[in-house]
C-alpha cells in the first residue's frame, strides 16, 4: 500500500495502531482549528502525550504532509472502527466557526482524495449525509465513503464550512476520477438550525446561544441579507438588490449609508467597514450567512470578549438576552418591555434546539515545551503579538514566518518574547534548535 505522491513533507508520528486490518474505504476530512503549517502539526503529533495523529495533512498554504503511512491506522476520529478503514486528513482551517478552508486547502483536499481514491482502486466518491446511512452502508468495490470526526465525539469537527461543502466534495473527486454518480442535489438548509449549531461552536452554553439569536432574530428576522426596511423605500432597493449591489460595485455608500444591514444589522461605520473587508478576504457575498456567522464570532471573540464571556457563563436565556441588547446591539429601545419581547424570542429558540449541537471544537494540549529560555520559530504566514497571554490582550504587532524568537516565560499556550514586545501563541510555533 502506498503514499501519495502529493507529500511534500514527511515527520511519520508514534501515534498510531500499525497495520490496519480493514481495507481502506473511507475518507474523513478534519478542520486543524488553526491555520498551521505542515510542519507545525508534525510537530504536534510527534510527541506521545498528545495519544493523536493523521495519515495526511492540508497546511494553509496548501502543501501536503504525511504523519502515518497510509497503510496504518491513525489515531484521529475517536472511533477505532474508523479509523482502521478511513484516511484520516487534517486540514488548517480559520479558528471560529465555521471554521473555513481557505481556496488553496480546499483544492489540494479534492486533489488528494482523488489521489486515495485512485491508489485504492475507487472512482466514486460518495456523501451520504447521515451518520446512521453511511455506517451502515457497505460500499461498492469502487466506491469511498466520507466520515466525518462529529459522528464520533463531542466535537464540531470538521466544522460547518466543511460539512456544507462534503457534497461538494465528493462530487469534484467523483469527476475527476471519471466516476458516474449524479449532481448532488444539496439538502434543504435550515438556516435556523445553522445559527443555532454554529453559535453554539463558538458560545458552548445553551443559554447565552439562546439570548443572543433571539436578539438576531429582533434585529433580522434571522436574515443575513437583511436591509434596514426604512432604508429599503428611502434607497428604492429591496433586500436581494442591495446585496447585489454592493457585491458587484454597483452601491459604492454600504460602509457610511447609517443602513442597518445582515444579522445584526450592522449599522455604524466602522462595523459595517470590518464586515465588508471580511467579505472581500473570504471572497463571498455580503450576504452570505457562513461569512457573517464568521464575522459574528470575530467580533465577539476579539472587541466585546465581556459580552462572549458572559454568554459563555449566563445562567437564564433572560440574562444572556439583556446582555446582548445593551452591551452588543444597543438599539434606542432598551426598555423593559423590550428586554421581555427579545427574551421571549431566545426562549422559543431555547426550547427548539438546547441539547441538540455538537460541542465545540476542543482547544489542543499543549505539547511539553523545552525549559525557558528556549528558540521558537514561527510557522504560520503571521501571527498576533499580544500585551498578555491570551486572544483577550490587544495586539501590539505582529510576525511572520520563519522569524525566529527566544521565549523567556509560558503561560499555557502563550509565550513572552525575551524583547518584551510581548505574548504569541506558542500553538502556531515549531522548537528552534540552532545548527552547529
Amino acid at each position: 500500500m502506498s503514499n501519495s505522491p502529493l507529500v511534500s513533507y514527511t515527520k511519520l508520528s508514534p501515534n498510531h495502531s500499525g497495520k490496519r486490518t480493514h481495507a481502506i474505504d473511507r475518507i474523513t476530512p478534519h478542520c486543524v482549528v488553526g491555520q498551521c503549517s505542515v510542519e507545525s502539526l508534525g510537530e504536534v503529533f510527534a510527541h506521545t502525550s498528545r495519544q493523536a495523529s493523521s495519515n495526511y495533512s492540508v497546511g494553509s498554504d496548501g502543501r501536503v504532509g504525511l504523519y502515518v503511512n497510509e497503510e496504518n491506522r491513525s489515531w484521529c476520529s475517536s472511533s477505532a472502527d474508523n479509523d482502521q478503514r478511513s484516511v484520516t486528513i487534517e486540514c488548517a482551517s480559520d479558528t471560529t466557526e465555521p471554521y473555513a478552508f481557505n481556496a488553496a486547502v480546499y483544492q489540494t483536499l479534492i486533489n488528494l482524495c482523488a489521489d486515495i481514491c485512485k491508489r485504492n482502486g475507487k472512482n466514486v466518491l460518495l456523501w451520504l449525509g447521515d451518520k446512521g446511512t453511511s455506517l451502515n452502508y457497505n460500499p461498492q468495490p469502487n466506491e469511498m465513503v466520507l466520515t466525518v470526526h462529529r459522528w464520533f465525539a463531542s466535537t464540531a469537527c470538521p466544522g460547518t464550512w466543511m460539512m456544507d461543502h462534503m457534497a461538494d466534495l465528493a462530487y469534484k473527486v467523483t469527476a475527476a476520477l471519471g466516476g458516474k454518480t449524479p449532481q448532488p442535489t444539496p439538502a434543504p438548509v435550515d438556516p435556523e438550525k445553522q445559527i443555532w449549531d454554529s453559535l453554539s461552536a463558538l458560545i458552548g452554553n445553551d443559554y447565552g446561544v439562546a439570548g443572543l439569536m433571539g436578539n438576531l432574530y429582533a434585529e433580522s428576522g434571522l436574515r443575513s441579507n437583511n436591509l434596514q426596511n426604512s432604508f429599503e423605500r428611502t434607497l428604492g432597493l429591496t433586500d436581494e438588490q442591495y446585496t447585489a449591489a454592493v457585491d458587484n460595485g454597483g452601491y459604492t455608500n454600504f460602509v457610511n449609508d447609517k443602513a442597518g444591514y445582515g444579522l445584526a444589522q450592522w449599522t455604524f461605520w466602522s462595523r459595517k467597514q470590518a464586515l465588508l473587508t471580511y467579505k472581500q478576504a473570504k471572497g463571498t457575498s455580503i450576504g452570505d450567512l457562513n461569512m457573517q456567522l464568521g464575522y459574528l464570532a470575530k467580533e465577539l471573540t476579539e472587541n466585546y470578549k465581556g459580552v462572549l464571556d458572559c454568554l459563555k457563563n449566563a445562567k437564564s436565556v433572560r440574562y444572556a438576552s439583556d446582555v446582548v441588547l445593551t452591551q452588543f446591539e444597543k438599539p434606542a429601545d432598551q426598555s423593559e418591555a423590550m428586554k421581555q419581547k427579545r427574551a421571549s424570542y431566545g426562549q422559543v429558540y431555547y426550547d427548539k434546539y438546547a441539547g441538540s449541537s455538537p460541542a465545540p471544537a476542543p482547544t489542543p494540549t499543549p505539547a511539553p515545551t523545552p525549559s525557558v529560555p528556549y528558540m521558537v520559530r514561527i510557522a504560520v504566514e503571521e501571527l498576533n503579538v499580544r500585551s498578555g497571554p491570551g486572544t483577550n490582550y490587544p495586539i501590539v504587532r505582529t510576525v511572520s514566518q520563519p522569524s525566529v524568537y527566544t521565549i523567556v516565560e509560558v503561560n499555557g499556550y502563550w509565550g513572552k518574547l525575551k524583547s518584551g514586545a510581548g505574548w504569541i501563541n506558542l500553538q502556531y510555533t515549531t522548537v528552534y534548535v540552532k545548527e552547529g
